[in-house]
């Protein structure tokens, strides 16, 4: 288990990092091909129609819960039903999703036409029947995604990110350089989702050995349905938080807006992208100390050093996007302004305190205690729909940020602390003590940042003169400062075994 952990570790920041980096290349490239408005209407077509991804009405994130304890007591026939279940559960929600893409994009003149013209709303419309394809397709793949998770072969599911993430620019770009235009990034968005839920179905079948009885078994369908539904909940309000405010933007401001938003909505999705990894690996592992009947110490125990770990990788991150963000945005997206910049910032503010907290999703999950969670979030979600419209008519691409912002902030980061202590039992204030305990380690940085403020250097040279000094700084001030003994301990521990 631990070499599957470490493995996958490896392999989830590689696929981060090759992920984030041909989409740092492919972005401007597509962006310059295409032109803003073109560019604006794809990331509309595919935000819009990613909401329709809560036709899944959670039943992704139960699969673990139910699934763990058949292949603990090695029950392989009800393990089969279970996947049969789910593979009709999903064809169901690809079919309905279908359905509702068609809707949407047959009434593509009635939603946006305030903000479009005629051509702008044909060539939108072709893109949403294109996306809504996609999205169809994703639903069957979600179940050997979660069944690959589930026996832990993260190598594998990382090194199919990597290729798809490489294979998606190799065969778009000779595309547009022939003028086919968005419609081509989209299909070939389509295609490389289809080869993915091909070879993902061929490993399962093929070297998982994974087995499908299709038969109804009422009584475990309503579980999973009762558990699912707030799950579901969690996905809407996902969605809400992360794709409506594109939406919202092409109805009252028009595709440019959604363009300038999407640049800086994107480096929060890099950010959220890297939050996940660790979180991701370690689900298993919150789900059998919850199932194995550890107390709350020892969760708690567990819940903070991945929550300091968490917010050391992320506070860098942060960090170097208040450092180079600015000059690099504009470098990197050629577009001269500088909301994208702050529309980053923004969005990620809040992204940085719950992502130090999301193995602590899992472990309500496992104790059954995600309800609650669930309720809010969908409120906070439909309060963020309400104050966003206004600022958004106000203020523009600001606007919707904070919007998100405050919702997050209100609902993910002060009421979800407190249900956390009163509620799921962890000890709150221990955690935050000790998380908190690395802050000393970046007033070194944070005087460099100050310093770096005066170098006579722009563009490629100052960014790469910032990161280099800022990522040497605050790697040693953290280890020296911001760790505690025994974790510098730990990290020479690890650091040899590595030699060897």
């Amino acid at each position: 288990m631990r070499n599957n952990l470490k493995s996958g570790l490896l392999f989830s920041y590689a696929a981060i990092f090759i992920q984030s980096a041909v989409s740092l290349i492919y972005t401007p490239v597509l962006l310059r091909l295409l032109g803003g408005q073109d560019y604006g209407l794809l990331q509309l077509a595919v935000s819009t129609i990613a909401n329709l991804s809560v036709l899944s009405f959670g039943f992704t994130g139960s699969y673990m819960r139910f699934y763990a304890p058949y292949r603990a007591n090695k029950d392989f026939n009800s393990a089969a039903k279970l996947n049969g279940m789910f593979l009709l559960i999903f064809l169901t929600a690809s079919f309905l999703s279908l359905i509702a893409g068609g809707i949407i994009t047959a009434n593509t003149h009635l939603i946006f036409s305030r903000s479009m013209t005629a051509s702008q709303t044909v060539a939108l419309k072709m893109l949403l029947a294109v996306m809504t394809v996609n999205m169809a397709l994703t639903f069957p793949s979600n179940v050997f995604d979660v069944y690959i998770a589930s026996q832990e072969r993260f190598s594998f599911q990382k090194l199919i990110i990597i290729i798809s993430s490489l294979l998606t620019p190799i065969i778009t770009l000779p595309l547009l350089l022939h003028d086919f235009g968005s419609i081509a990034a989209a299909v070939c968005m389509t295609a490389v989702t289809f080869l993915k839920l091909i070879i993902n179905a061929l490993y399962c079948i093929k070297h998982l050995r994974m087995r499908f009885i299709f038969s109804f078994d009422s009584t475990l369908f309503k579980e999973l349905s009762v558990f699912s539904f707030f799950i579901f909940l969690n996905i809407i309000s996902d969605q809400i938080n992360w794709n409506v405010d594109k939406t919202i933007l092409g109805i009252f401001k028009g595709s440019e807006s959604v363009t300038r938003y999407s640049i800086g909505s994107q480096l929060n999705g890099y950010f959220l992208s890297i939050s996940y990894a660790l979180c991701t690996l370690l689900t298993p592992r919150a789900h059998t100390l919850v199932a194995e009947g550890h107390d709350s110490a020892s969760l708690t125990r567990f819940f903070t050093r991945f929550g300091k770990a968490q917010f050391i990788i992320m506070s860098y991150i942060f960090i170097m996007l208040i450092t180079t963000g600015r000059p690099f945005i504009r470098l990197w997206s050629g577009l001269q302004s500088d909301i994208p910049y702050f529309t980053a910032l923004i969005l990620t503010g809040p992204i940085l305190i719950t992502s130090a907290q999301s193995i602590g999703i899992e472990i309500q999950r496992a104790k059954d205690l995600h309800r609650f969670r669930s309720v809010l979030y969908i409120l906070i979600a439909a309060v963020n729909i309400i104050i966003s419209i206004p600022l958004c008519v106000k203020f523009g691409e600001i606007g919707c940020a904070l919007g998100t912002c405050i919702g997050l902030t209100f609902g993910n980061v002060i009421i979800m602390n407190i249900y956390y202590h009163k509620r799921v039992g962890l000890d709150i204030k221990y955690f935050w003590r000790n998380v908190f305990a690395v802050l000393p380690s970046f007033i070194p940085c944070i005087a460099l940042i100050c310093l770096l403020r005066y170098l006579p250097l722009n563009g490629i040279a100052y960014i790469i003169s910032c990161t280099a000094a800022v990522t040497a700084v605050y790697i040693v001030s953290v280890y020296f400062i911001g760790l505690s003994k025994s974790e510098r301990c730990a990290v020479k521990n690890i650091l040899s075994k590595n030699e060897r």
